[in-house]
């Protein structure tokens, strides 16, 4: 049964697992870089989300 095209449940789990495996690497990423820039951390995760 896919509720949009290309999107089944039998997927789900490898969906999440590819999320949270991007936020790992995401999340920190953008902290360093706000760090490293000098603006501080918050303004890291605000410049990685936009």
């Amino acid at each position: 049964m896919a509720l949009i095209n290309g999107l089944h449940f039998n997927n789900i789990r490898g969906d999440i697992y590819g999320g949270l495996t991007a936020a790992v690497v995401a999340l920190p990423l953008a902290i360093a870089m706000g760090v490293a820039s000098g603006v501080g951390a918050i303004a890291g995760l605000y410049g990685g989300y936009e």
